[in-house]
């Protein structure tokens, strides 16, 4: 089996504006650390390949990620299913895409282009480089992701930290070695990389944890990062906290992995690879559709009342939703669903990665991989493209960011029809073949 790597750095010169934060009316006034993207080609004994695409940017546009798709396919001859984007979902880079709610974050399209050309380029650079490698996996454990979603009996779900709720603790690791050193780390973990607040350019948490990984490995070792299902999971320490501490304690993180990945937890695997992908609709709720009324209501340029779930200070926001509410309606264009798309690899005997388009929340990554309680399985979210929050059932009559009110943010026209979870099992298994 063979396996190849390729880095790009692709951080953008200060002035752009930096998506993820609401708040920003401003330009980046500097870089913190570097954005890159790295990507990793594996192919098995039967000549069969994977790639996976990984980055330190918040979101893929739709268009970009399917054209890319079918660009590998016609020019390098890997199958669209064979190839799946990730993005970290770093709050502190650059939009690639222009966001209705947003008018304020302008769009750098020469930075677009460069940033398509880099993924074209560290695809064919990776499976340029594919040579003999030996495949190590294991999962380990880490807790510095922490639910943020907080149900209130009197009004809808707030955001903060609840120790209480559920997190995934897993980090699965990939540790790619050639003649007995490693070569390259590919690590995944559930969690959202908003631990910085600041207009500095930052690939966040994750930027930190690869530079401490280089530190314990070797500077000369790839680290990879693929963002899991962290659309309900916030991290436990920020910058806020003090520079000092915020580096020590991602060190920290960085040297638990790197021990886990050196340990005898991590197990040879041979590769056997097939890939498959498909796409299915979530139907929005029919029942939840604002009326027209309630529609020229949020739509008022003037500071009226807002429903529970939106905070003030989106106020233009929830404006700017309505009125392209109201024009889809008039002309019949509402969205009756939301296009998922979902991947899966078989990677191994007993091992499969899936990976998932939309902010996947934390708890529907659990319920995808307990579908499978035969097999160990890797989940991903935050692939292809990130337009929707993706929830369970449960958490509709909850509220709160993830269930309702980023349908403003993701021009949404309602939330998602209580059977989420029976349809997105149904897809999943189909796809396996089960």
């Amino acid at each position: 089996m063979r396996a190849g790597f390729a880095e790009i750095d692709v951080t953008p010169p200060p002035g752009g504006f930096l998506a993820g934060f609401p708040s920003r009316t401003e330009g980046s006034q500097a870089v913190d650390d570097p954005l890159y993207l790295r990507v990793a080609a594996l192919e098995d004994d039967a000549g069969e390949r994977v790639v996976l695409v990984t980055s330190d940017l918040l979101k893929w546009p739709r268009d970009l990620s399917w054209r890319t798709k079918l660009w590998a396919e016609r020019e390098l001859g890997v199958p669209s299913a064979a190839l799946i984007l990730n993005t970290s979902h770093t709050h502190s880079a650059p939009a690639l895409f222009l966001q209705p709610c947003y008018p304020h974050w302008g769009l750098d399209r020469e930075y677009l282009c460069r940033v398509e050309q880099a993924i074209r380029d560290g695809i064919a650079r990776a499976l340029g480089d594919l040579q003999p490698t030996e495949v190590r996996f294991g999962v380990g454990a880490a807790h510095f992701g922490v639910n943020r979603r907080i149900p209130r009996p009197d009004g809808p779900a707030a955001m903060g930290p609840n120790e209480d709720a559920w997190y995934d603790p897993e980090l699965p690791v990939f540790v790619f070695q050639r003649e007995d050193e490693p070569v390259a780390v590919l690590y995944s973990y559930a969690c959202h990389p908003t631990s910085k607040n600041t207009l500095h350019v930052s690939a966040d948490w994750p930027g930190q944890i690869s530079q401490g990984l280089k530190a314990e490995l070797g500077a000369g070792v790839m680290t990879l990062f693929a963002q899991g299902a962290g659309g309900s999971i916030m991290p436990r320490m920020s910058l806020t906290q003090g520079a000092e501490e915020y580096a020590r304690y991602w060190r920290e993180v960085a040297r638990g992995i790197a021990d886990f990945a050196r340990s005898d937890a991590m197990q040879p695997i041979e590769l056997a690879v097939h890939a498959a992908e498909r796409e299915f609709g979530i139907p929005y709720d029919p029942t939840k559709l604002p009326a027209m009324d309630a529609l020229l209501a949020l739509a008022d340029p003037r500071d009226t009342e807002l429903p529970m779930n939106v905070r003030p200070a989106n106020r233009s926001i929830v404006r700017l939703w309505a009125q392209d509410m109201l024009e889809r309606t008039r002309t019949g264009t509402l969205p009756a669903a939301f296009r998922m798309h979902v991947t899966r690899w078989r990677l191994a005997e007993g091992l499969q990665l899936i990976g998932m388009s939309g902010e996947v929340t934390a708890e529907v990554g659990r319920a995808i991989k307990d579908l499978f309680p035969n097999e160990r399985t890797v989940f991903l979210g935050y692939c292809s493209y990130t337009d929707a929050y993706i929830p369970t059932a449960a958490m509709l009559p909850e509220g709160g960011h993830e269930a309702l009110a980023s349908m403003y943010f993701h021009e949404r026209p309602a939330p998602f029809v209580p059977e989420i979870d029976a349809i997105i099992a149904r897809e999943v298994r189909a796809l396996a073949g089960q």
